[in-house]
């Protein structure tokens, strides 16, 4: 009761300190500049779309897999990039096209865990650069495989390597490259 007596004396003050002759506009254009600005881009959907793929590649659920790259696909058409400058927005859409060529040979070969797998590489590479211009959110692990196609990459939410390019057959084979925060 009485923290709330103290939030509600804070708000009062507030409010009779606030002077309008100091503001441009009006009090609601206030309130939206602020909550334009507490609006931040974030890769969030998109790492977390790509780390599903990623776990269901690693327990060779090739079905699994094709099922998330669909939802992956859906998060990046729906992506609002209004918050971008225009050459932000220039550098998502290329990524974004550049993922999507990917994900589209996921999503269509269920069942082909080696097609998948493959079109996952470059996917990794794709929304590896994506995190490295845009950052992220969460603290990722870029891992590396040097047996996969001569050597490959893959970003992790854990520390534990488990090789999506092998699943059980090789299934720790890797190291961390790069922890990314």
């Amino acid at each position: 009761m009485e923290t709330m007596i103290i939030s509600l004396v804070s708000l009062v003050l507030g409010l009779l300190s606030f002077n309008k002759d100091e503001c441009e506009g009006s009090y609601e254009s206030v309130i939206n500049s602020n909550l334009v600005t507490q609006i931040s881009f974030s890769t969030e959907e998109i790492v977390n779309s790509y780390l599903k793929i990623k776990n269901a590649l690693v327990k060779s659920d090739s079905k699994t897999t094709a099922q998330y790259a669909t939802v992956m696909e859906t998060t990046l058409n729906n992506f609002n990039v209004s918050q971008l400058s225009a050459s932000q927005r220039t550098q998502f859409i290329k990524s974004s096209e550049e993922a999507k060529k990917h994900i589209k040979v996921i999503a269509t070969n269920s069942g082909k865990l080696d097609k998948q797998r493959k079109a996952f590489q470059q996917l990794s590479n794709t929304i590896s650069e994506l995190v490295t211009v845009f950052g992220t959110s969460e603290k990722l692990h870029q891992d590396f495989c040097p047996m996969y196609e001569g050597g490959s990459i893959w970003l992790s939410e854990t520390k534990e390597i488990k090789n999506p390019y092998y699943g059980a057959q090789m299934l720790n084979c890797g190291k961390i490259k790069e922890v990314i925060e």
